[in-house]
Formats: C-alpha cells, structure tokens, sequence
C-alpha cells in the first residue's frame, strides 16, 4: 500500500472518530437490559429471566454452557432456565449474551471481503477473554467476568477498521500495512465504541491500556493490568517466548511471576474450551 492511500485511510479514521462517528450496529435489547438490570440494586432472578426468555438462541446456549463439564462438575443435568440461572449466575449470563453477540457482529454476511480477517479477530478476542479471566480469577479484589468481558471487547476496533478497509483494497492486500494501522488505531477506536455501548468506565479504560496503566509498582491491580498482562502472556506463547513479563510493572501489582504460567495455563484453555464449546 502507498503511502498516499495510507494516508487518505488514516486521516479518514481520524476524522470520524474526531466527529464521534465511530459506531457499529447496536447490542441486542436482551444484552443492554441484563447489564442494565445487573447495575440496578433491585436486581433479581425473575427480573433476569424473563429478559432471557424472549431470546431463544440465547437460551439454548446458556443450556449448553450450564451442562458442560466447566460448570457441571457433579454431572447432574439442569433442564430448567431457572436452574441454568442458578448455577450460571447473573454475570455468566450476561457474558453469555454479550459473547453471543460480538460473535455474530464478526460473522456479519455484510462484509464477505473481510471474513477470514473478522474470524481472527474473533477467535484471538475468545483467547485474550479467557486469558483475562484466568488470571483475574486469582486476583480476590478484581471480578473475573468482568476481566472476560474486557478482554472480549478490547480488539472490537479492529473489526471496525476492516468495514471501513473494504473500500481500500491494497490495504486488505497488505498484511504489514493493516497491522500498523490496528496498532495505531485499535486502543482509541475501541474506546469510542466501548464508550458508545454505555460500559463503565474501568471496562472503557481497558481498551486503551497505554493511556491508563498505572506508574506506581505497589499501586493496587486493576482490570488495565489484566489486559496488559493478558497481552503478553498471549502473545508469549504464541511467539514461544519464555519469561516475557518478568519485570513488567503489571505483573508486580498482579503478583504474576513466570511461575504462575502453568497454573494460568491450564485455566485459560479450561476457560476457552468451555466458551467455544458453549458458542459452537
């Protein structure tokens, strides 16, 4: 790609998101009313499953997600949506729901061009969730759903830079090229759409870890460190790198040392296998 159709895409993102044009399709009612019931004192079980009941596909996955081997350790079968909210929670439904949506957001029919980039965006968002759960997960200050909800929502740009990247095709052509523009563009457009959806803003700031991550060392962990060390303990074993967040200041305030990996290990595959189990 050139560097004038470089520029001409680029100044285009700028421009939009300068405007506050940055938007994709809206969540589902049935997504917007379980967070918005979840951050309501009077929340309840009745309240949270009539919300769920109108939605079908939803409930045949939070069916699913209740009866596999991650949450059904004792192997006892739930055939009620009462009992699925029982042993699920609150939370778990409304990561279910939000899963299910983003999902078909990257499986769009609108945007054939870009389906295999859109299938990888989506499948390394289920790795960082996962990750980002395990390792909240041992943090006791820290919610571990809401990690997995960061992590599932932190490369939402990129999606977005692909719909727009349709009508540039050398950039699609250029792996290079798109990547730059990811890593440059991703932490702020995401924000704009995170921001967009109405999630708070401890969920926003994950977004864009560069601009919240704390400088203090002894400072207490917060869900930008999840993100950050979920990055690096992702991208390290992909790359096969060993020991790639020793003296990182995240990992200080998370208490993660390289000889957490394999514990952390073990839970994110368990954590990954189960979401693509449950969304298959």
């Amino acid at each position: 790609m050139d560097k004038s159709d470089h520029f001409r895409f680029v100044s285009l993102l700028a421009l939009e998101l300068d405007n506050g044009d940055i938007s994709l399709p809206s969540l589902p009612d049935v997504v917007i009313k379980i967070r918005n019931m979840l951050e309501r004192e009077d929340c309840d079980f009745d309240k949270i499953s009539q919300a769920v009941s109108v939605d079908p596909v939803l409930v045949s996955k939070l069916f699913v997600y209740a009866n596999s081997a991650y949450y059904n350790r004792a192997n006892v079968k739930i055939e009620t949506l009462e009992g699925v909210i029982g042993r699920l929670g609150f939370e778990v439904v409304r990561n279910t729901a939000m899963s299910l949506a983003m999902k078909q957001l990257y499986n769009s029919d609108k945007h054939d061009k870009t389906a295999n980039q859109q299938r990888k965006i989506w499948a390394r968002g289920m790795k960082l969730s996962s990750m980002a759960y395990a390792i909240a997960q041992k943090q006791p200050a820290l919610n571990q759903e809401t990690a997995f909800l960061c992590g599932l929502m932190h490369e939402v740009g990129k999606l977005y830079i692909l719909t727009k990247a349709e009508d540039f095709p050398e950039l699609l052509g250029d792996a290079n090229s798109l990547q730059v523009v990811y890593d440059e563009w991703n932490p702020q457009i995401s924000k704009s759409i995170i921001e967009s959806w109405g999630f708070s803003e401890d969920v926003i700031h994950t977004a864009d870890p560069g601009s919240y991550v704390q400088d203090d060392a002894e400072a207490p962990a917060d869900l930008v460190d999840v993100i950050v060390v979920a990055s690096l303990l992702l991208d390290g074993i992909e790359a096969n790198l060993e020991q790639v967040f020793e003296e990182d200041d995240s990992c200080q305030r998370l208490g993660i040392g390289k000889n957490a990996a394999p514990a952390l290990m073990s839970a994110y595959r368990e954590k990954l296998q189960s979401m693509q189990q449950s969304l298959s």
